[in-house]
Parts: structure tokens; C-alpha cells; sequence
């Protein structure tokens, strides 16, 4: 009697031709970029629209501190217009303490835009608020709700969103806070790098507190903390 050895399907098939699978996956790569880049588009665009400089006739501007030299710049030159143009009586510069560092920046940015203009007594900083969140929180502990319509904050728009979203989730009686965005660039790049920063900013902002001041400390290098 004869054993015969067939070769076919019953046996272990070979490792097979991948070429499906990447496709698939540069496919979906391909789709996370497209939606990527509209979700930015489509948020800077909404964003322009926070924009309220025509309807604004005095008070306070706020400016936010920036480590990005170009940005500061900006929103110091709208700051400084409005206060010239009657649209504003004063500007406070908040955010930017580094003491790891030896650096107050909203002191930086106040001296810079009372050399720019020569109206140092109207201009002044906060320089115990280190970014956005704190800024805001020691705004809304010192305003009092007679000062209503006069706070205007003064960034980029994307910033400017979430700025007016952490004001008004602070508890107390506000006043209503405006907005002011400097004439923006539109280089993509930049629009999507501020756009991805906008939204780890978000992310932060809805962390736990003792979270986010761990995440800030560590991002910093400042084990003092708060």
C-alpha cells in the first residue's frame, strides 16, 4: 500500500502578502490628516470672528505674556493702538513669572510697551501670574463687577477663546470680559502649531487642579510650584 504525501491547503500557510494591511493603514493615516488640518482650519476661522475691537470705548486691556518674541510683540502694537485711539485707558501685562529662571516676563513686556509709547502710568503688570489660568484668577479676585464692560483681553484669537472660558468659569461677580486680537499672521505652520497648543491648553485647563499644577511645574522645572 502506497502513502501518499499531499501538499496543499491542509498545511500552515505562509506569512502572506501584507501589502493589504499598509494600505489600509496609510489610507487611515492619510484621513487623520485631512480631518486634522480642517478641525484647524475650521477653528481658526470661527475663532476670528471672538474679535471685538470696534465695539470697545475704554477700560482695561489685558496682554497676555508670550515667550514667542513676534507674538509679544503684536499684541503689545494692539494694545498700544487701542490705548492712543481713546479705546482703552489702560493695559496690564499678566502671566510670565519664572522664577526658576530669574525672568518676570509681564514685567518685560509692560517696560517694553512703555518705551515703545511713553505712557508708563497707564501701563502696569501683574508679575506674580505665571500663565493664562493664574492671570485670570488674580484678575477675577481684584475686579469688582462695577467695572463692568471694561476688561478687554488682548491676544490672538485661539488664546483669546479659552481666556474668556476660564474668566467666566471663575466664581464671583465679573464683569463681562472683550476681546482684542492683533492683525494675524497666516502662515500655516504657524496657524497649526497654535491651533495643536490651543488644544493641550484645553486639555490642562479641565485637569484636576493639583493635576495641572504638577504638569506646569514639571513642564518648567519649577519644583516650588505655585
Amino acid at each position: 500500500m502506497q502513502c501518499v504525501l499531499r501538499l496543499g491547503s491542509s498545511g500552515p500557510k505562509p506569512s502572506g502578502d501584507y501589502s493589504g494591511v499598509i494600505r489600509r493603514i496609510r489610507t487611515l493615516l492619510i484621513w487623520l490628516v485631512i480631518a486634522d488640518l480642517v478641525a484647524t482650519l475650521l477653528f481658526w476661522g470661527v475663532t476670528r470672528l471672538s474679535d471685538q475691537t470696534n465695539k470697545l470705548s475704554g477700560g482695561r486691556g489685558i496682554i497676555f505674556y508670550t515667550d514667542n518674541a513676534a507674538d509679544a510683540s503684536a499684541r503689545i502694537d494692539k494694545g498700544l493702538a487701542l490705548l492712543k485711539a481713546g479705546k482703552l485707558d489702560q493695559l496690564k501685562m499678566v502671566g510670565g513669572h519664572r522664577p526658576q529662571e530669574g525672568r518676570l516676563g509681564s514685567q518685560e513686556m509692560a517696560l517694553l510697551a512703555a518705551r515703545r509709547s511713553g505712557e508708563a502710568a497707564r501701563i502696569s503688570a501683574d508679575v506674580e501670574s505665571r500663565d493664562t489660568i493664574s492671570g485670570l484668577e488674580n484678575l477675577a479676585n481684584t475686579t469688582s463687577a462695577a467695572d463692568s464692560g471694561k476688561i478687554v483681553f488682548i491676544s490672538n484669537c485661539m488664546h483669546v477663546l479659552r481666556a474668556k472660558a476660564i474668566y467666566a468659569s471663575h466664581p464671583g461677580d465679573q464683569p463681562k470680559a472683550f476681546a482684542a486680537c492683533p492683525p494675524g499672521g497666516y502662515n500655516p505652520l504657524d496657524i497649526w502649531r497654535r491651533a495643536h497648543y490651543e488644544a493641550g491648553a484645553w486639555a490642562l485647563f479641565l485637569m484636576p487642579e493639583s493635576w495641572r499644577d504638577a504638569i506646569i511645574d514639571r513642564l518648567r522645572g519649577d519644583e516650588e510650584g505655585t
